[in-house]
């Protein structure tokens, strides 16, 4: 924000005493905001020798680094230190310069900034004058202009740059304008060129300094250049010269065009090529003599540019290629090299551009495929000024020296490869003899040695090279290999022999094969030394023979045979068990000559692919013996493979069984025994359990059953009573209280001690309440008379046999002996029932048994929803259903029935919505003694009882539907009519009525 400091209210021209405060105000508003908006400081100063500030805006501060307030007045600095001192006189200057002629003053000066730095600004002002034409003040705006200044300052130092750079190029360049093509610019290699001075030609046309013919032609050929408005080459023309003759020039021309595409100047550049024209004429006459040389050539010359393309190839090199020279020409070296050879001859070609000359052999690639060799002599080629230019190669076919070189190296390496890979020791041996010896020896030195001879011996290759045989081994061993050398050398020919030597403090057995080799008289003058291990082998030989005495000594038949069955060997023990002779020739037997027909095929339907696949076979077969008779045994076949995978030999491992199984004959006949008696013993046991089960459970319910039908008879003679008279009191009480009525018509003011009686018992009260209490004492003891009967009903004590029944009763009865346990208490809510009852027709039953099952599914429902949230509900729904018999399997068809008609059964569904019951436990319900109960809550009996009387006494189903979190419900189907009739179970009561107690507890 601009600072306005008190003096600028003061200045002759401020109208402030004049104008109203809120005025005032505005003004000063509108003021600061167009200084705010300025793009520069704006200032006002005195204009004396000093020029204090008295009003300057805050952009001063982006300007110079200084705050404005530091300015006005010159309270720390003036304005005027803050210019560049080489600047401070200019500016004084000019301003009042500018003031005298009574202009405004326009400045560009430089200033130092807080910081240090230079900053260039731009200032515009003018002088404020007070009425009598004197200059007060000087008002005016400060521009920072640094960027501009030095934007122009890189401008200039291009441009300086650019004409350096034409001036001093080595082409002459002149620029025309468009319309007179008159001379603009001619720089110095023009002078040179064509003879003529800048003075002589800027500012002029052609016609001015050149012959009217030429300066026509190139007049025309300069409008029809700026017409066509693009770049005009021409490669080679003759140009007469005042100073130099003629000379051959090549010239470009170039309209430049404004924004508009409108030509403004032509730029010509002219070139010099009469030397190069003159070298190219003698380089084809000096090559023309050269190519004569060169295609005469035997071998083949290549020559290359700097970026390896073919510049010159003679017939011979084509001819080595396989190309004509049309097909070489141009193209680069990589395209006659396979890529194995790429990195090396890049190796090379960094090497020329080093200026290394050298002398190589490489492998190129003919145009059929084939392989060239070739020795190389690479010649860098480098132009006048040192650089670069290509590389002239000299190429001799060698490819028929490198095929026996390489056939030789092969070979070289196929012996090397043998001698090195085997694991057979290999030493070679010098034969010298000992002329001075009277018994004419010898004496024999190392040549070379394989690695395994390294290895067996423990010193290098480089250190028993022609030392003598005495100097390396030990001296017994250099004597017993010396004799057998001798030998060999004496005799002249090979000798083999086995020895047995200690090798790192183990014994190992050689073989050792000594081959002399003769010179081309035919003297022996060197011996090989070939030495395998066969300590293994040797091994093997015993451990077989150990195995042979085992295999002789066992007491099971032992074989092998070919893939043919071809016998190869049977041990003792085997001939002896199918009746062979200890010395009886095999080779004409085969193994199938030992088994029976059924046997054979057993063996090659399962054995044979099974051995061949796995490699072994077990089970139990026969064996035929010479007298024809079978032997059981048995068998295990192997295979055993060769190196390539295929089967060589099966052997055979066979045991006589007869024994064993005539043993497990005696054994599975007493097992069956055994097991059928288990099999009773176990049907035996599992009745005497549900007997047992069965009378404790009758002797609990017998007792429970007496003890109800006798609480239910004690009860029932009281009741009787109180239910007989209630008639009678009901007709006495109606009579005297329709006395009283009389009495108090009739004295209508009875004496104090009745009236107050009357007062102290309520008679109003006693009069109308007395029927109530007659109705309830009646329906109490209907209620009574109701539990009584539903106890009998329940036990049916005097109901043995079977009889049509009610199921409904039965239902009713249960339930309300476990009445109170559907009743809410204080810890449990209460167990809504839900009856969806059918129009059943009497069932005949057992009655007081299938009470027993409704009370133990019922009770069941009700223990499931003990810890269930509400709702809490069980469901009881009655049907009748009909469905044709069911015929067993085992009757035949003549015995089913005719005229089949549909059993009617009826069904009972009790579900709750419970937990459910998982499913795996559903398959152990009905099963005695299982129990989901905690110990001491239940047997395990009462489903299990359930299921009996259903199922095993009425004929009938019952089933189990229940998912987990769905709740479970019970089904029970019984026919309506009874087939036949069963002896009666011995219980009454289900294991819910009789270990739960409760039913006898009153309600809570």
């Amino acid at each position: 924000m601009a600072i306005l400091p008190t003096s600028i209210e003061s200045t002759p021209n401020s109208t402030n005493n004049q104008q109203a405060p809120e005025s005032q105000q505005y003004s000063e508003a509108q003021f600061q905001a167009l200084v705010a908006n300025v793009p520069g400081a704006v200032y006002r100063c005195t204009w004396d020798s000093v020029g204090t500030m008295t009003f300057l805006s805050s952009a001063i501060q982006d300007i110079s680094g200084y705050e404005a307030s530091e300015f006005i007045s010159d309270r720390i600095r003036s304005f005027d230190s803050i210019i560049h001192p080489h600047d401070r006189r200019r500016v004084k200057e000019s301003v009042g310069q500018s003031i005298d002629n009574q202009h405004p003053y326009v400045l560009e000066y430089r200033i130092v900034r807080a910081d240090g730095k230079i900053a260039w600004v731009y200032d515009k002002g003018q002088g404020t004058q007070d009425e009598n034409g004197v200059v007060q003040w000087l008002d005016g705006v400060i521009l920072d202009i640094s960027d501009r200044k030095q934007t122009e300052l890189q401008l200039r130092e291009t441009q300086a740059f650019l004409n350096s750079v034409i001036e001093n190029l080595p082409v002459g360049v002149l620029i025309k304008d468009a319309k007179a093509l008159q001379v603009m610019y001619w720089n110095k290699t023009s002078e040179e060129l064509l003879g003529y001075s800048k003075a002589q030609v800027l500012g002029k046309s052609d016609y001015d300094f050149l012959p009217y013919q030429q300066a026509r032609l190139l007049r025309a050929k300069d409008r029809q250049i700026l017409m066509g408005g693009t770049l005009v080459d021409i490669p080679e023309a003759p140009l007469n010269t005042p100073h130099r003759g003629e000379r051959i020039v090549n010239t470009k021309k170039v309209p430049l065009l404004d924004e508009t595409d409108t030509p403004q100047y032509l730029l010509g550049i002219v070139e010099d090529i009469t030397e190069r024209k003159q070298a190219e004429a003698a380089l084809r006459e000096s090559e023309h003599h050269y190519r004569c040389i060169v295609e005469t050539a035997s071998e083949g010359v290549w020559v290359f540019d700097e970026n390896n393309q073919i510049t010159f190839a003679n017939s011979r090199m084509a001819q080595m290629l396989g190309y004509t020279i049309a097909q070489m020409q141009g193209r680069s070296l990589f395209d006659f090299i396979d890529s194995e050879s790429q990195a090396l001859i890049q190796t090379h070609l960094d090497r020329r551009r080093q200026g290394i000359q050298e002398r190589y052999d490489f492998k190129f690639r003919r145009k059929d495929g084939s392989n060239l060799w070739a020795i190389i002599s690479a010649t860098p080629l480098f132009n006048d000024q040192g650089g670069f230019v290509g590389v002239l190669r000299m190429i001799t076919d060698i490819s028929d020296r490198k095929q026996t070189e390489e056939a030789l190296q092969e070979r070289e390496q196929f012996l090397s490869s043998i001698l090195n890979g085997v694991e057979n020791s290999i030493s070679v041996v010098d034969v010298h003899q000992c002329q001075s010896e009277p018994d004419r020896s010898w004496e024999f030195r190392y040549v070379d040695v394989n690695p395994a001879y390294e290895q067996l011996i423990g010193i290098p290759a480089e250190q028993l090279r022609n030392q003598p045989l005495g100097a390396i081994l030990p001296p017994d061993r250099a004597i017993t290999i010396t004799e057998h050398y001798t030998t060999c050398v004496q005799t002249g020919t090979y000798l083999s022999y086995e020895e047995c030597f200690s090798v790192q403090g183990q014994e190992r057995w050689w073989i050792t094969t000594l081959t002399p080799l003769r010179d081309q008289h035919g003297q022996i003058y060197r011996v090989v030394s070939t030495s395998t291990n066969i300590t293994q082998r040797k091994q093997a030989e015993q451990k077989t023979a150990r195995l042979t005495a085992i295999l002789e000594s066992t007491t099971d038949f032992v074989s092998m045979c070919e893939p043919d069955g071809t016998l190869l060997y049977i041990n003792k023990a085997g001939r002896q068990l199918v009746g062979l002779d200890p010395d009886q020739e095999i080779s004409h037997l085969r193994m199938w000559d030992f088994h029976p027909q059924s046997v054979n095929q057993r063996l090659f339907a399962e054995a044979l692919p099974t051995v061949i696949q796995d490699k072994v076979w077990q089970g139990e077969t026969s064996l035929l013996h010479q007298q024809d008779w079978e032997i059981p045994v048995s068998q295990v076949v192997m295979a055993h493979p060769g190196a390539t995978g295929e089967v060589e030999v099966f052997s055979t491992i066979i045991r006589d069984i007869s024994d064993r199984k005539q043993a497990e004959e005696a054994l599975r006949k007493s097992e069956q025994e055994l097991r059928v008696k288990n099999q009773d013993l176990q049907h035996t046991l599992d009745q005497l359990k549900k007997t047992q089960t069965q009378l404790i459970q009758q002797e609990k319910m017998v007792s429970l059953g007496q003890m109800v039908a006798g609480i239910a008879h004690e009860i029932n003679n009281p009741i009787g009573f109180i239910a007989g008279n209630i008639t009678y009191t009901r007709q006495y009480g109606t009579e005297l209280l329709h006395l009283l009525q009389l009495y108090a018509k009739h004295y209508p003011q009875p004496v104090a001690e009745i009236q107050a009686e009357i007062e102290a018992i309520d008679l109003d009260f006693v009069r109308a309440d007395f029927p109530k209490l007659l109705n309830s004492m009646e329906e109490g003891a209907n209620r009574i008379r109701q539990i009584v009967l539903s106890l009998r009903n329940f036990s049916r004590l005097d109901e043995a046999e079977i009889k049509p029944v009610d199921i409904h009763d039965g239902i009713e009865s249960t339930l309300l002996v476990l009445q109170h346990r559907l009743k809410s208490t204080l810890n449990r809510p209460e167990i809504q029932v839900d009856k969806h009852y059918g129009n059943l027709p009497s069932v005949e039953c057992y009655a007081s048994q299938l009470n027993q099952v409704f009370l133990n599914i019922l009770g069941n429902a009700i223990d499931a929803l003990d810890t269930h949230p509400e709702p809490r509900k069980i469901t009881i729904c009655t049907a009748v259903s009909s469905q044709l018999p069911v015929v067993p399997l085992e009757e035949s068809p003549e015995n089913e029935p005719q005229n089949s008609q549909p059993i009617e059964r009826v069904i009972i569904r009790i579900k709750d919505n419970g937990s459910g019951i998982p499913e795996a436990i559903q398959k152990q319900i009905f099963d005695p003694f299982f129990t989901t109960k905690a110990i001491g809550t239940g047997t395990g009996l009462g489903l299990s009882i359930s299921h009996s009387i259903v199922v095993d006494k009425h004929g009938g189903q019952l089933t189990c539907i229940s998912q987990p979190g769905q709740g479970t419900e019970f089904v029970i189907e019984l026919p309506v009519k009874q087939k036949s009739l069963s002896s009666p179970l011995k219980f009454s009561f289900g294991e819910s009525f009789a270990l739960s107690p409760q039913f006898v507890q009153s309600p809570a």
